[in-house]
């Protein structure tokens, strides 16, 4: 029997401010109501899935890091990055080819791991704080501190990146496109695979979760909606664009992800399913709370600051 399984959804409850969602679906509701709802500590949910797979820290030595090609606007003591995810195969290799002598003077290589998606190999010593794609991207983000030695040699290498793409012939034709340029590279690292992982399989999260089940030895489906998956990320509520379509997400995590796990959590299959927003709140729910009947259905309200530990 498998422990439990969990369902990673940023994004799930509705921002402070916001109320509850006009229509919570039915299946969603009553598992609020008959679950026990717990304070999240993750930050984001790339953290949370590395966590599951095995990921730990490591304070030196060769490790591999996420390099993603983003766009910037800079503020006056900040800047927002946003992704660029429309970097084709030719304009990927250009560019990676452009940074070949800073890489040489990092001690550092670099590879394009999956379309848009490059991996960076280098020494480290000390920490990277830098947050996650999915806590980082169009939010302000202050520049790192740099008191380890990793930090500066990233610092360094992102801004002599960023001075050989200023005008490169790719970022003008984008621009000549109406694209957004590609400006710099946003560094993050789990650390690396030095744990047993506790899942043994992870389905959607694009190809940032297929980076990290690849390192982890874990079996990795594109397919979200893949009903064995132990872990399962749903990050489109993050990009829902007006109320209508947060709705249809909504009924879809309710049918298509949650139905058939509460079938397996009620024959017994599993013991557990949780519905994870990372940094907000868990769902647990257990196969003994589905039987509580008596409790209500409940909506999908603000941020549950009250939820325990």
């Amino acid at each position: 029997m498998t422990a439990s399984v969990e369902i990673l959804v940023p994004g799930l409850w509705p921002q402070a401010g916001e109320g509850p969602d006009p229509e919570t679906p039915q299946l969603l509701a009553r598992m609020l109501g008959r679950g026990d709802l717990l304070r999240s500590a993750a930050a984001a949910w790339e953290s949370e899935a590395a966590d599951r797979l095995g990921f730990r820290p490591a304070s030196g030595g060769r490790q591999r890091w996420l390099a993603l090609p983003v766009s910037l606007t800079a503020g006056m003591t900040d800047a927002v990055a946003q992704a660029v995810e429309d970097l084709g195969p030719d304009d990927a290799g250009a560019l990676l080819a452009s940074i070949l002598p800073e890489l040489e003077a990092a001690s550092a290589s670099m590879r394009e791991a999956a379309p848009g998606l490059f991996e960076l190999e280098l020494d480290a010593e000390g920490d990277w704080d830098m947050p996650p794609p999915s806590a980082a991207f169009g939010r302000p983000i202050r520049a790192p501190g740099l008191e380890s030695g990793v930090a500066r040699r990233l610092q360094v290498l992102g801004n002599a990146v960023q001075m050989a793409w200023f005008d490169h012939p790719v970022n003008d034709a984008r621009v000549r496109a109406g694209r957004a340029p590609v400006q710099g590279l946003w560094f993050w690292s789990p650390g690396v695979p030095a744990a047993t992982p506790l899942v043994r399989s992870i389905a959607g999260g694009g190809a940032v979760a297929a980076w990290l089940a690849a390192a982890a030895g874990v079996t990795w489906s594109a397919d979200p909606l893949e009903r064995q998956a132990d872990l399962t990320v749903i990050d489109a509520l993050l990009r829902a664009e007006h109320a209508g379509r947060r709705s249809d997400l909504l009924v879809s995590v309710s049918e298509d992800l949650l139905q058939p796990r509460l079938a397996r959590l009620r024959a017994g299959a599993i013991r557990e399913i949780r519905v994870h927003d990372p940094g907000v709140a868990v769902l647990r729910l257990q196969r003994s709370g589905w039987r509580r009947f008596w409790r209500r259905p409940k909506r999908m309200d603000a941020p549950p600051v009250s939820a325990r530990r």
